[in-house]
């Protein structure tokens, strides 16, 4: 049977927070079973994609899949009862189909309050097809001749879903972004449209093309409150949710999120100077020569202090006078430098702003980027750490050298888990492996591709279909 027709492509294991689903017998397994059942895992590189999709439950599914399976397939919502749905009616110029197969119960998606969201597949295609097919093949019957209609339908005969890009160009012309919608495109089942700058910025939402899925993500200009309030009205699928987003611009919520789902974070205190005079320090407060605290909770150096906004990476490092004091800060990539160390620097914190204090960790001098295509799919990578000497190893073609590593099956499910808790499908984070085997994360990025890898393409493109 074809997957996408039934229902059953991206969908996920369970209905309800990160921890637990359903297996094929209708009982609840743990995020853990998941993990160490045969084929799942994490990929590194240019390895075998996370785990093979489950086979359909074989168990009979009565009037409510009866009535998921009449819709799936077009034909509205079936009458209550354990009456079978009777088949749509062919498209103009379309052969007659079997009547759906009824008896196969689709498994339950997470809902997570995504504007839009409904429940079925999670894919591109099934989800978009269960949200246009109702309205878009009455208008269709009515008022196309058979050759429009022809030229609006995929190879399958069924409609083509609508897919809005809605990004600034430097992210959506990107090559990674170019490479997953070629591949895309080349399936015959989408109409993407890429949204330009002046599209974005110069118009309305009200005046944006309406979509069936929407792929939007914030960066540097973007407009995200008004992305929210066309997310609102058009209501399609999201891949990413865009309301969560703005929560990833403010490392205070990042990790108190991340907390509250139980991922390890580094041992930290936040400073709020949000409402407070210009340089004057929020109660409880202090600073000595070689630590901060908080309320009693003591940071002690070296300690890293971050910005609460996501957007600044002006990172600092402070070294205790047992190690010779000093400041290495760190920042976006400037040709090959990424840190410098002042030697010179006091050892007195920032105090223009919010900060974030947390304890230094070692990890062997790399940093571990994971990429991840929905909850069962990461891909992760190793840079060498800015920190060690802050200069930027490139290889031949001028690309900053990165090498795949292997994810553990407690980081396979620290990166489902992110995938689920920010409800970012495509998401990258930082991972630090501490040097006591315990491994944590310090950032959540959101959108994030994986650059020069046709692997990568070929698996984020086949899981968004």
């Amino acid at each position: 049977m074809d997957q996408r027709r039934a229902g059953w492509e991206g969908e996920f294991p369970g209905d309800g927070p990160p921890g637990a689903g359903l297996g094929a017998e209708g009982r609840e397994i743990s995020l853990r079973e998941g993990m160490d059942a045969p084929g799942a895992g994490s990929i590194a590189s240019d390895s075998a994609t996370e785990g093979a999709e489950p086979a359909a439950p074989a168990a009979a599914g009565g009037a409510g899949a009866s009535r998921f399976r009449a819709e799936a397939l077009g034909g509205g919502p079936a009458p209550r009862g354990d009456s079978t749905p009777e088949a749509p009616p062919p498209a103009p110029g379309r052969p007659q189909t079997a009547s759906p197969v009824v008896g196969h119960a689709p498994r339950a998606s997470f809902a997570w309050g995504t504007p839009g969201a409904r429940a079925g597949s999670t894919s591109l295609q099934g989800r978009g097809l269960a949200h246009r097919r109702n309205l878009s093949r009455a208008e269709m019957r009515r008022s196309q001749s058979s050759q429009e209609l022809r030229g609006a339908l995929g190879a399958d005969g069924l409609p083509r879903v609508k897919v809005a890009i809605c990004a600034m160009s430097k992210k959506s012309q990107s090559k990674p972004m170019r490479a997953i919608l070629e591949r895309l495109r080349a399936t015959g089942e989408f109409e993407i449209e890429v949204f330009s700058d002046d599209l974005i910025l110069g118009q309305p939402q009200e005046a944006w093309p309406e979509c069936d899925c929407l792929v939007s993500f914030f960066s540097s200009g973007f407009p995200l409150a008004k992305a929210v309030a066309y997310a609102a009205r058009v209501r399609p699928y999201l891949i990413n949710d865009l309301a969560v987003q703005a929560d990833l611009l403010d490392r205070r919520r990042v990790y108190r999120r991340l907390a509250e789902v139980g991922i390890p974070v580094p041992k930290h205190i936040v400073v709020s100077r949000d409402g407070l005079a210009p340089g004057e320090d929020p109660p409880g407060f202090v600073e000595e020569e070689d630590f901060v605290e908080l309320g009693g909770q003591r940071i002690l150096k070296p300690f890293v202090e971050k910005p609460v906004s996501g957007e600044d990476h002006n990172i600092h490092i402070y070294y205790p006078h047992s190690m010779g004091g000093g400041v290495k800060k760190l920042f976006r990539k400037i040709a090959n430098k990424s840190a410098e160390f002042d030697a010179d620097h006091p050892g007195t914190v920032r105090r223009d702003g919010s900060y974030i204090y947390e304890a230094f960790m070692t990890t062997g001098g790399t940093d571990v980027k994971v990429y991840t295509v929905g909850p069962r799919y990461a891909h992760a990578e190793a840079r060498k750490s800015p920190v060690v000497d802050g200069k930027v190893l490139r290889t031949a073609e001028g690309k900053e050298v990165r090498f795949p590593v292997l994810l553990s099956p407690s980081e396979k499910e620290i990166a489902r888990i992110v995938s689920l808790a920010f409800q970012q499908k495509v998401c990258g984070f930082d991972l630090l492996r501490s040097d006591k085997g315990r491994s944590y994360v310090c950032d959540v990025n959101g959108w994030s591709f994986v650059k020069s890898s046709t692997k990568y393409y070929d698996d984020c493109a086949g899981i968004l279909r």
